[in-house]
C-alpha cells in the first residue's frame, strides 16, 4: 500500500472510531457493543495475533491500549444495576480475566521473540482458553437485540471469523478452518441482506449509496479472507513455514474497517430515514 493511502485509512479509522472509544456509553448494550468491537475484527485479539505472528511493534502497542480500553468499559458494567446478577458479574469477571492474560501475555511474546523462538512455539506458549470469553459474551450479548451491522462486527472479531483464521494459519487445525469459514459465510449472508433492501438500490439518496458502498467494501475484504483459507490449506499440505503462510494470506483490512467505522456513523441516520413514511 502506497504511503500516502495507509495514512488515508488510519485517519478515517480514528475520525471514526476515536469518539466512540472516547465517549462514555450511556448504557450497558453500547458499553458491552465497544467491548466486543474493541476485542474483535481491528481491535485486541487481532492486533495480539498479529503480533505473535510479525514482528512489528505497532501491534503490541494497538493491543495493549484496546485491552486497557475494555478493562475500564469491563469496570464501568459491573457497577451499572442493571448487571448486577450473579450470571451477568460472573460472566464480566471471565472476560475481564482473559483480557487480563492477554494482555499479560503481550511481554511475554516480545521476550520470547528476542530469544529467537520460532512463531509456532511463541504461539504454543503464549495459547490462552477463549472459551470463557467467548461464552461470556454470549450470555451478556443475549440480554439484548442486535443490529445488523453490530452482528457483522461480532461474527468478524473475538472467536469468530478473523480470530479463527488466524489461529488457522498459526496452528493449522481444521477445526479452525470449518469454524472462520461458517463465521464469514454468516457475514455473507448479513451483508447481502443488507444490500437488498431496497432503500440501498436508490440512486437518489446519497447516504444509502454510501451506505451501499460501505457495506460493499466489508464484503470484499470478508470474501478474501474466505477464499484465502483454501490457500491456506495448500501451503499447510505443502509444509510451509507459519511465516511463510501468513506473507502468502496477508489481507489489507484497512477498507472494511473504514467500512465498518462508517456504517456505525450511519447507523441512527438510516433508522430515521427508514421509520420515515
Amino acid at each position: 500500500m502506497k504511503p500516502g493511502h495507509r495514512i488515508w485509512i488510519v485517519l478515517m479509522v480514528a475520525a471514526f472510531i476515536l469518539p466512540v472509544h472516547e465517549a462514555h456509553a450511556a448504557d450497558p448494550r453500547d458499553d458491552l457493543a465497544q467491548v466486543v468491537r474493541l476485542m474483535g475484527y481491528g481491535g485486541g485479539i487481532h492486533n495480539f495475533k498479529n503480533y505473535v505472528l510479525r514482528e512489528r511493534k505497532e501491534y503490541q502497542t494497538s493491543a495493549s491500549e484496546r485491552f486497557t480500553q475494555i478493562l475500564a468499559i469491563i469496570a464501568r458494567l459491573e457497577s451499572h444495576a442493571e448487571l448486577n446478577s450473579t450470571k451477568d458479574q460472573q460472566a464480566l469477571s471471565v472476560v475481564k480475566a482473559v483480557v487480563e492474560s492477554y494482555a499479560a501475555a503481550l511481554d511475554r511474546v516480545t521476550v520470547l521473540r528476542d530469544k529467537g523462538w520460532r512463531i509456532e512455539d511463541i504461539d504454543r506458549a503464549v495459547i490462552i482458553d477463549d472459551t470463557p470469553a467467548e461464552a461470556g459474551l454470549d450470555a451478556l450479548r443475549a440480554k439484548w437485540t442486535w443490529s445488523d451491522v453490530e452482528e457483522i462486527e461480532f461474527q468478524l472479531g473475538y472467536g469468530k471469523a478473523i480470530h479463527n483464521f488466524k489461529n488457522y494459519v498459526l496452528r493449522g487445525r481444521e477445526n479452525y478452518h470449518t469454524a472462520a469459514l461458517e463465521n464469514l459465510l454468516a457475514v455473507d449472508s448479513l451483508i447481502a441482506g443488507q444490500l437488498s433492501q431496497a432503500e440501498l438500490a436508490d440512486p437518489k439518496t446519497p447516504l444509502f449509496r454510501q451506505r451501499r458502498a460501505a457495506l460493499e467494501d466489508v464484503e470484499r475484504v470478508a470474501r478474501a479472507y474466505r477464499e484465502h483459507l483454501a490457500l491456506i490449506e495448500r501451503l499447510i499440505a505443502a509444509q510451509r513455514s507459519v511465516r511463510q503462510i501468513d506473507l502468502a494470506v496477508k489481507i489489507n483490512d484497512g477498507p472494511a474497517e473504514v467500512g465498518l467505522a462508517h456504517l456505525r456513523g450511519q447507523h441512527a441516520g438510516v433508522e430515521a430515514q427508514l421509520s420515515k413514511p
